[in-house]
């Protein structure tokens, strides 16, 4: 690249010098290019000047009064805001130290006294295009960490979408067996035991044929909700498909018990403070894991179904029109692993 993007007349370029004459022919010089000049006289001038109006290129001599060259050049250098401009040396001396000390205190390049008008303007033209590039380089990048950052984003609803059910907002079968999958995995290698519990929304095939499938889906989403409501944040909620829901408790114990009796109250008061066409109820069965041999998920989802079918069947030979006894509609703590209803 050869071309400067802006034209001259846009680019600001301050000298800093205590010889006037330096100052007039160096500006004539950069001017008769078109570039927009301004001067200061000494160090302390040129750092209230480029605070004030930071230009874009410094010609900085080094041998000054009060601030040297070196020591001006160290300041900007050292702040966030004036660490980016090029600045290029300017000297009487052609000593190898002094050209070694330019570059070590942040100075891009270096030009010697008497001042050649091609070789100013060619070194002048060469950072601000360097300038130029890295500025580039910077919005490039920028624009690159803003893409893969969009990217990233999109590929994380993607995940999101493939893993969650669009109906309950809670994971579904395949973000379910993902995730629980892991867990039981975790379980096995720490040897803290998880249970998993097997959900049926009882008659929802009878409110859609009675009512329709938009108040069914009101039934599945309010199951849904009372089971965010009861269960922690660590614990894997999903719905199955239809009116199936499964939850995995990592580092369960007997809070299972207060979590499936939490469910029932939950149940009991949105029956009694919801205005709905139907009273909802569950039907639940609890599979304990075993950490004796490796755990398959689609063999514990298998027994807390079962489990879950053999309470909802004890529950409708209870509720006969000349017998209902206190059992609980929720139940999830009458059927564990072992089969048996520990509350009748």
């Amino acid at each position: 690249m050869t071309t400067l993007l802006k034209p001259t007349a846009a680019l600001k370029i301050l000298i800093v010098d205590d010889t006037p004459d330096n100052l007039r022919l160096l500006t004539q010089i950069l001017e008769s290019e078109g570039y927009c000049v301004y001067k200061a006289l000494n160090g302390k001038m040129a750092l209230q000047g480029i605070h004030r109006n930071p230009p874009d290129l410094i010609l900085l001599d080094i041998r000054m009064p009060d601030l040297s060259g070196y020591e001006v050049c160290q300041q900007l250098k050292a702040s966030i805001v004036t660490a980016h401009i090029p600045i290029v040396f300017i000297s009487a001396l052609d000593r190898i130290d002094e050209k070694a000390q330019a570059f070590e205190v942040g100075g891009q390049d270096y030009i010697t006294k008497p001042f050649q008008a091609l070789e100013v303007l060619m070194r002048v033209k060469n950072q601000l295009l360097i300038q130029q590039q890295h500025q580039q380089l910077q919005q490039q990048n920028q624009c690159l960490e803003q893409e893969i950052a969009d990217r990233l984003k999109a590929e994380a609803e993607v995940r999101q979408l493939a893993l969650t059910d669009e109906l309950t907002a809670l994971y579904n079968r395949r973000g379910f067996f993902l995730l629980a999958g892991q867990q039981l995995k975790m379980a096995q290698r720490t040897q803290l035991p998880c249970c998993l519990i097997f959900v049926d929304v009882d008659g929802l095939k009878q409110i859609n044929d009675t009512f329709g499938h938009e108040i069914g889906d009101r039934v599945i989403v309010d199951a849904a909700q009372l089971l965010k409501q009861t269960f922690r944040d660590a614990d894997i909620i999903a719905r199955l498909g239809g009116d199936e829901f499964a939850i995995l408790i990592p580092a369960c114990s007997d809070a299972v018990d207060v979590l499936c009796l939490r469910l029932q109250v939950n149940i009991d008061q949105f029956n009694q403070a919801a205005a709905r066409f139907y009273q909802l109820a569950m039907s639940v069965g609890v599979q304990i894991c075993a950490l004796t041999d490796e755990p398959s998920l689609e063999h514990l989802l298998a027994q807390a179904d079962k489990l879950m079918y053999e309470h909802k069947r004890l529950k409708r030979l209870s509720l006969t029109p000349s017998v209902r006894d206190d059992r609980d509609d929720c139940g999830c703590s009458d059927f564990r692993s072992h089969g048996h209803c520990t509350h009748s």
